[in-house]
Order: structure tokens, then C-alpha cells, then sequence
């Protein structure tokens, strides 16, 4: 059964340009578009689609409140969001709303399908560059503000030795945005051993998702 998206941007050209992007492959379907925050709660309580690609910055209503509207009103539709690296002053805002994937508007349309795919097998991605600028927010810190000797050891690397030598590879890869399947082949183990030591990276750092531990992953400084 095809993937169910709906698209959501209020540039014009760039929509079209992921509606023919996403219409090329045969196991997604796009079943509407909208241009604004408010077409778009409207139409994903109406078509209940199972990935919808946000855009942050709209009319009527940005993508953070879109995102809280959806995950009360539409839990079972996962949200990728699509962001301008220099207009992300949100991002944290979004992980706390509840969105499955945060991808840079200037990534290939393959990682935006691939995206897709990888939200609504229910993983989460975030690019990691996204990820530091998130930090650096959370921090007070811009880019080369540390010193000669740098900063001191985070709580994050202290916490790596929680984990085996495996589970510090996995999350490694995590971070730098793999899914399971990418992880398996890289690996060279089988997808339900990945699966396994994601789960026991989460319990043993008490994390939610993979969200966080891409989040975890920067800041122990993995990637």
C-alpha cells in the first residue's frame, strides 16, 4: 500500500517541484497540497495522510503551530518538516511539538523521499548540521566562540560509557542520520539486531527517540 503525503509549502515552485518528485515513486501517493498553516491542519484532519512535508515559515500559522495542531488532531500522521538553515529559530520549538524529521530545503529531492519513507516506518531523522545549530541555541554559543583548548567534556561523553563499543557505532550512525536498514548494511548485521541496540541505547540514556539521540550523538560529539 502506497505511502499517503500531503504537501505543504507556500512557495509555489518549490511545491510543485516535491509533488513531481514524490509522484515519481510507485510507493507514494500525494493526496493534496496546501500554501498556508491553516489549509494545512484542515487538510490533514480531512485526508488523514500518513506523512505530511511541512514547510516552517507560512502564512496564518509557521510550522510550529501546525505541528501542535496535527499531533492532537492527527497523531497517527508523521511530520517531516522542511526549514531554510537560516531561518530556524523554531527547530527546538518543533522537537518539543512532536515532529518526526527536520530536513535543510537545499537537500537532494532523494533525501526528502527518502525522508518520507523513513517517517513513516516510524523513525525519526534530523540533519545534523540542523541538530548543532540546535545546540549552539541551547548553549548561547555561535560557531569558533570556544577557546584554543575547547570546551570541557560534555555530560553526553561522559554518558558513552553506559554503552558498549557497538551501541557508541550505532549511535554514531544514528547521528549522522542513517535508518535501520542503512545501519544493517553498513554493519553487516541484520536489521532486527539494529533495532536491538537502538532500543538499548534508548533505555540505557533515557531517551525517546531518534531524535534524541541524534541530538545526543552532537553533543557527545560523535558527530
Amino acid at each position: 500500500m502506497a505511502i499517503r503525503v500531503l504537501v505543504v509549502d507556500d512557495h509555489a515552485l518549490f511545491r510543485e517541484m516535491l509533488l513531481n518528485a514524490l509522484e515519481e515513486e510507485e510507493d507514494l501517493k500525494v493526496v493534496g497540497e496546501a500554501a498556508d498553516g491553516p489549509s494545512a491542519v484542515r487538510a490533514c484532519q480531512r485526508l488523514l495522510p500518513d506523512v505530511c512535508l511541512l514547510d516552517l515559515e507560512m502564512p496564518g500559522m509557521n510550522g510550529v503551530e501546525v505541528t501542535r495542531h496535527l499531533v492532537r488532531t492527527c497523531p497517527q500522521t508523521k511530520i517531516v518538516v522542511l526549514t531554510a538553515y537560516d531561518e530556524d529559530r523554531w527547530i527546538y520549538e518543533l522537537v518539543q511539538a512532536g515532529a518526526t524529521g527536520y530536513l535543510l530545503k537545499e537537500a537532494p529531492l532523494a533525501e526528502v523521499v527518502r525522508a518520507v519513507r523513513v517517517a513513516w516506518s516510524g523513525e525519526s531523522l534530523i540533519e545534523p548540521r540542523v541538530a548543532h545549530k540546535i545546540l549552539r541555541m541551547l548553549a548561547g554559543l555561535s560557531p569558533g566562540t570556544a577557546g584554543g583548548l575547547g570546551p570541557p567534556p560534555s555530560p553526553e561523553r561522559s554518558r558513552l560509557v553506559e554503552l558498549t563499543d557497538r551501541e557508541v557505532e550505532v549511535l554514531t550512525w544514528v547521528g549522522r542520520g542513517l535508518n535501520n536498514k542503512e545501519l544493517a548494511g553498513n554493519l553487516v548485521i541484520g536489521e532486527t539486531t539494529v533495532k536491538t541496540h537502538v532500543a538499548n541505547i534508548m533505555g540505557k540514556l533515557g531517551l525517546r527517540d531518534r531524535v534524541e539521540m541524534v541530538l545526543f550523538a552532537v553533543k557527545a560529539g560523535l558527530v
